[in-house]
């Protein structure tokens, strides 16, 4: 059995340690800290369950559900609650309702736009320009803020599709790269020339479900964790090394030998690394220089992710799942749930709100505890009039925790993925490279597990050949 080493223990290096198991291989996880699952990770206390890092997944993206069920957890499955979505986006001071009808972040219908109070008089006069600029005749890839900022105005960045942005990426949407994070837009652009008609015309051609809509996103009874716990269970014993950084990779007769923080060294056939892209570079240094360029040109945002667990009396009626924010309103956090509307089995008699802070070029970790605690608290008395005092408050820190797509990712991650084929049996997932939510990266390290796999069996397949003179 041929051994595979998997260099980092977050979701992504689980996951594909269980499909090379499956798969007949024999991993072995190497993980620098003392715990694994990654920024996965739950705190059960005083009845209430807080996620550290996400919250839930997406369902139409089937990976994380199929392992679920593989895992024999499908039981534990919890659909976002009906009537618990609907966001808003403080803005101008109060918060207004997400307009209906979006799409890939646009609006796909004008009234709704018309009739809503983010954007002023002048900011949907400007957004009507949209209607009648020429197409784009560029190819490749550009800013996502240039590109909406240019056809529909800046307020329709910064004040809709910005903060919708960050609460996915945590980025700049000046940075950002269209290719990589909505590459239809770039199509639509060309094709279509309005990105609002073009948004609509992609809405109306979807395929409507032949039942009732299932949920959007789901989540676990006991917390995201339940996942990584099922996966260190169904991995074997001595497939689980916690505390082993590895600092050194290097190419063997038979494959790599990794070496440990200690000094130990540890040989396999197989590699598949799923640190964050620096520290991947920094083991890719000798062996494949270009890469290692490339993965260090991964910038990284730093997140802080509070919990404020306050009594029912407390806090006015909550409408909707929360909020995003609005850059230029001047506030500390990017974005609230409302746990207690979205998944109210992880707040029982208590309202959970959960904020986020810190985006690309905005690190809040250089504030102690209690600054971002008390940062937050303002924050939701100013948006939401709470008075009262939580009566359980969390900071989990997460530096450089986001890696952020900039222009140019998409032919950076393909040229690394072609000249990674120059060493058989090494494999990169995580996600740095290909999507940052957690069907993203299962996807990936399946990926890269059955990529490691096939390279194995071909090469024994050419050992155990009959030699011709």
């Amino acid at each position: 059995m041929s051994r595979v080493a998997v260099v980092g223990g977050g979701l992504t290096g689980l996951a594909a340690a269980y499909r090379l198991q499956g798969l007949g291989l024999e991993p072995l996880v190497l993980e620098a800290g003392s715990a694994f699952g990654g920024k996965v990770q739950t705190e059960c206390t005083d009845g209430l369950v807080l996620e550290e890092g996400p919250d839930s997944f997406l369902v139409r993206k089937p990976e994380v559900v199929q392992l679920v069920r593989e895992l024999g957890l499908e039981a534990e499955l919890v659909p976002l609650k009906p009537g618990g979505s609907g966001s808003a986006i403080y803005a101008r001071g109060r918060l207004h309702p997400i307009p209906p009808g979006l799409m890939l972040g646009l609006p796909t219908e004008v009234w709704p736009i018309v009739r809503s109070g983010l954007l002023s008089p002048t900011g949907k006069l400007r957004a009507a320009g949209d209607f009648v600029l020429p197409r784009d005749q560029g190819e490749g890839d550009q800013p996502l803020g240039q590109l909406v900022a240019r056809r529909l105005g800046g307020e329709v960045l910064d004040r809709l599709v910005a903060p919708l942005l960050t609460g996915i990426y945590a980025g700049d949407p000046w940075s950002m790269s269209t290719q990589a994070t909505f590459p239809q837009l770039l199509e639509l652009a060309r094709t279509d020339g309005s990105l609002v008609l073009g948004a609509r015309r992609l809405r109306r051609k979807a395929p409507k479900p032949s039942g009732p809509p299932g949920p959007m996103f789901m989540t676990m009874r006991r917390g995201l964790a339940q996942i990584v716990d099922a996966l260190v269970a169904a991995l074997p014993q001595g497939s689980l090394r916690p505390a082993s950084p590895v600092t050194d990779l290097a190419l063997t007769r038979g494959g790599y030998r990794l070496t440990l923080g200690d000094g130990a060294q540890i040989d396999a056939e197989g590699v598949i690394l799923t640190l964050p892209a620096p520290a991947a570079g920094h083991l890719l240094r000798d062996l494949a220089p270009q890469v290692a360029a490339n993965l260090f040109a991964v910038p990284y945002a730093s997140l802080a992710v509070t919990q404020m667990a306050y009594r029912q009396g407390d806090v006015p009626e909550l409408k909707g799942s929360g909020f995003l924010v609005d850059r230029a309103a001047g506030l500390t956090i990017t974005a609230c749930t409302y746990v207690v509307n979205k998944w109210p089995h992880e707040s029982p008699g208590s309202v959970l709100l959960r904020c986020y802070l810190g985006r690309a070029g905005d690190d809040p970790l250089g504030t102690d505890d209690e600054g971002i605690l008390a940062a937050v608290r303002a924050d939701l008395r100013t948006v939401l009039g709470i008075r009262g005092e939580p009566w359980l408050e969390r900071v989990y820190r997460w530096p450089a925790g986001m890696p952020q797509y900039t222009v140019g990712h998409v032919a950076r991650t393909e040229e690394t993925f072609g000249l990674l084929k120059e060493l058989p049996g090494l494999a990169l997932a995580g996600a740095a490279y290909r999507g940052v939510g957690m069907p993203d990266v299962v996807r990936q390290a399946n990926q890269a597990a059955e990529a490691v796999a096939a390279t194995l069996s071909q090469t024994d397949a050419e050992e155990e050949s009959p030699r011709t003179t």
